[in-house]
């Protein structure tokens, strides 16, 4: 029975402010739990340690002599909700509930709703006009003074010091909050805070109380965005409810003038009654304060906080500190952030949510490191992925969806591929001369290699899909593996070693003649397996395919603008998931070969189209897109900005192979292999420099306009690899085209090689994807500058 939590919690008037979005969020921390007939789910005096919502069946509630009404029995149904006002005054429950029937129920711990407070601190308010709602249909059974206990056990759930794990900084940002803590203490007049969003303005507000008040004392939260509509006429009654305390105004600024003015009233009526502090957003150092000053009067004392990215030295403690709490809560070993990772940590600017922001980062980073260290493939900043343009889910075709969630089709086919790849081998070393081998070779060399630089840019890394030296490697590191972290200088510089790698074996293929040599060609394969099997054995993943296979860094550039995409919607992954089951697997399954997050993956680069992420998605998150080829060119942002140096070569290399093929013929051996060679080598430097100097490549920022237009230029680049290929399909250069109409002096013919044909299509091609590639970079770039 599959049942969306999400349906079931709107139903809770607590949550009535939230949106869909919000309730999809906190969906994640309710259970389901089942009730057979005549199972007691709440025992009567029994310690609140949940609260229940009925989603299905019939329950009876039988109420003792308690303090909320006599005794009596009565029957509840689907939306009722039991437990709560218990959970919040923390006294035992005054009834009991025992199920009529078979029952399915949503609950929720003390515990996480508490961090559900945390998170949407609306929910107050909610919660205040339901329990005054409730005590006016109870008579006012209870007093004023009951009403404001049980309005300030609720507010006392709030421990802002969990959400921002009560960590300041460094020492001296430490010491700046004491002293601010000890010069409010010894004058308690209202203080009002200002700062960006994320940098720790509610959790100043919590010190401040503690400072000053014990345990005990109401801690009241209030939404200046919301204020007029819940408080205008009852500020009074606001200011009542939190005498002996603090109240805490979130967005003062936003109260609607003629309420300021009510409010400030108010508050130097009730001078005494209680702290008032008042916070406002400054938003990138610009303050939209739009206080009176009537109000702004009535705090006496001010302190802004300062931004993460002003007080970077904060960083590597709070960092620290957040990885500790973390471990100690989930009893693991506190992770090593690598040099690498801090270097990025420190290097992020924070606009997004300061304090914040680094903690969703880190919690991220923690529970998607897999050993006790946290390095660059675990970090994961900025946006996600944008949801743009019309899409065809193929998902959506039950076909599709049954062979890539269920059906063990593509692991039979890795297999076959695999068994095919080790005869090939064999039969090129043990058997080169049998024709049937002759046959495999010419094919190999003169189909295979041309067909993945024609497929690529259409389906994208499909090859990797059922690449056998992927599949032998996994076949190995299931028996052997040392669990080594992937050293940060493969990470770090993973574009030039697949950009060395990829020069060095298309050097050698010409070099050797190794199209026309099975010995030759055999021993390449077999290196490149034995390679990845040692890479896949020292390291988790599939470190090999991402950082190091120069086939796959071809493949993959190829792939950018590619027809088929896997993609995931960040609103669900980042809202719902918990368990990041597509990054580390689930079961059988594993999880992201290529150790990528799906809200963050905007491009195919290093998507190898395993579908392990389909299968273990539990969410329906995942979708294989059919779209507009090279739409991503012009939406990149987390792309490896690196590869721009792999592009500049690729285009580069293909200007000594041209100039020098004919001369193979003519010139000595020898001094063709030097000539080449040196000028092959100058080439690859010359265009490596000109891709980097295009686009500036800069690894933890999003894509600049200069990297999309340096990635615009993969079909023409692509063109004139796959123009060279062609050279070496089987037979190509014996199929002509020609043309013939009859005249009154006879028949004229002309006539043109496929081979020239098809040379002149994948140029125009190339030539004119890049074109119009370039011009929509160029246009969207400029829209969004203008909107700026």
């Amino acid at each position: 029975m599959k049942i969306e939590k999400e349906y079931y919690l709107s139903w809770i008037p607590f949550f009535s402010q939230l949106s869909p979005e919000e309730v999809a969020e906190i969906a994640g921390d309710f259970r389901w739990e089942a009730y057979p007939k005549g199972v007691t789910i709440i025992e009567q005096g029994q310690r609140p340690k949940s609260f229940y919502l009925l989603c299905e069946g019939k329950v009876e509630v039988t109420k003792g002599n308690g303090e909320l009404a006599t005794s009596e029995t009565k029957e509840a149904g689907p939306d009722s909700v039991f437990g709560e006002i218990s959970l919040l005054t923390g006294k035992p429950f005054p009834y009991s509930v025992r199920c009529l029937e078979n029952s399915h129920v949503l609950s929720i711990t003390a515990d996480d709703f508490a961090q559900v407070l945390l998170r949407k601190p609306q929910i107050y308010q909610s919660i205040i006009r339901e329990l005054t709602d409730d005590l006016i249909e109870a008579n006012q059974m209870l007093s004023d003074n009951k009403y404001k206990e049980v309005l300030r056990s609720t507010i006392k759930l709030t421990q802002y010091q969990d959400k921002f794990y009560g960590i300041w900084g460094s020492v001296r940002t430490t010491k700046e909050v004491e002293r601010k803590l000890e010069e409010v203490k010894k004058q308690p007049k209202n203080l009002l805070i200002r700062g960006e969003r994320g940098t720790g303005r509610q959790m100043m507000a919590w010190y401040m109380h503690q400072h000053l008040y014990q345990e005990a004392a109401p801690f009241v939260v209030v939404d200046g965005r919301r204020f007029d509509q819940q408080w205008g006429n009852m500020v009074d009654q606001l200011l009542d409810i939190a005498a002996g305390g603090t109240l805490f105004i979130q967005e003062i600024d936003d109260i609607l003038p003629q309420t300021q003015l009510i409010l400030a009233q108010a508050i130097k009526m009730h001078s005494t009654n209680c702290f008032i502090i008042g916070s406002l957003q400054i938003q990138q150092g610009i303050s939209k304060d739009k206080l009176l000053p009537e109000l702004e009067a009535c705090f006496i004392h001010r302190y802004t906080i300062t931004p993460l990215r002003e007080r970077k030295r904060d960083i590597p403690v709070l960092a620290q500190g957040i990885l500790e709490k973390l471990a100690q809560k989930n009893h693991r070993k506190t992770p090593t952030l690598t040099p690498e990772a801090s270097q990025i940590l420190l290097s992020h600017h924070y606009r997004q949510g300061n304090v914040t922001e680094l903690i969703q980062v880190l919690e991220r980073s923690f529970f998607l490191a897999t050993d006790n260290m946290i390095g660059l493939e675990q970090i994961f900043f900025g946006p996600t992925s944008e949801q743009v343009g019309h899409k065809i889910n193929l998902l959506r075709w039950p076909f599709i969806d049954r062979i890539l969630k269920k059906s063990n089709a593509l692991l039979w086919i890795r297999r076959i591929a695999a068994l095919l790849f080790f005869l090939v081998i064999g039969g090129m070393i043990f058997s080169p001369h049998l024709s049937i081998f002759m046959k495999i070779f010419a094919l190999v060399w003169g189909l295979w290699w041309p067909a993945l630089s024609l497929i690529s840019p259409f389906l994208g890394r499909i090859w990797c899909t059922i690449c056998p030296f992927s599949t032998v490697m996994d076949f190995v590191q299931d028996k052997i593996h040392f669990h080594r972290s992937v050293p940060e200088v493969l990470v770090k510089y993973d574009y030039l070693i697949v950009s060395a790698l990829f020069l060095l074996i298309f050097w050698i293929e010409i070099i050797t003649g190794m199209r026309s040599n099975p010995l030759y060609t055999a021993l390449l394969l077999i290196i490149i397996q034995i390679a990845a099997v040692i890479i896949g054995v020292l390291y988790p993943h599939h470190a090999w395919c991402r950082h190091i296979c120069p086939l796959g860094g071809f493949i993959g550039t190829a792939s950018i603008g590619s027809l088929i995409e896997v993609r995931s919607d960040p609103a669900v992954c980042l809202n719902k998931c918990t368990t990041f089951d597509c990054y580390v697997g689930k079961g059988d399954i594993k999880g992201c070969p290529m150790s990528q997050h799906l809200p963050y993956l905007d491009n195919n680069l290093d998507c190898k189209l395993c579908f392990n992420c389909v299968r273990n998605c539990p969410h329906e998150s995942v979708q294989v897109n059919l779209r507009f080829p090279a739409r991503e060119v012009w939406h990149l942002k987390r792309v490896n900005q690196g590869y721009t140096i792999f592009i500049g070569m690729l285009f580069a290399i293909l200007f000594p192979i041209r100039y020098f093929e004919p001369l193979q013929k003519i010139w000595p051996a020898t001094q063709w292999k030097i000539a080449f060679t040196l000028a092959y080598i100058l080439a690859a430097f010359v265009g490596g420099l000109l891709g980097w100097w295009l686009g500036k490549p800069f690894k933890t920022k999003a894509a600049s306009k200069r990297i999309k237009l340096v990635f615009a230029l993969t079909p023409f680049v692509l063109a004139g690899h796959i123009i060279y290929q062609m050279n070496f399909i089987p037979g190509i250069q014996d199929l002509t085209l020609g043309l013939s109409r009859q005249t009154l002096t006879g028949i004229q013919a002309a006539s043109v090689s496929v081979t020239t044909a098809l040379k002149v299509m994948v140029a125009i091609t190339g030539v004119v994807l890049t074109t119009l590639t370039v011009i929509i970079v160029l246009v969207k770039q400029q829209k969004q500058t203008e909107q700026k």
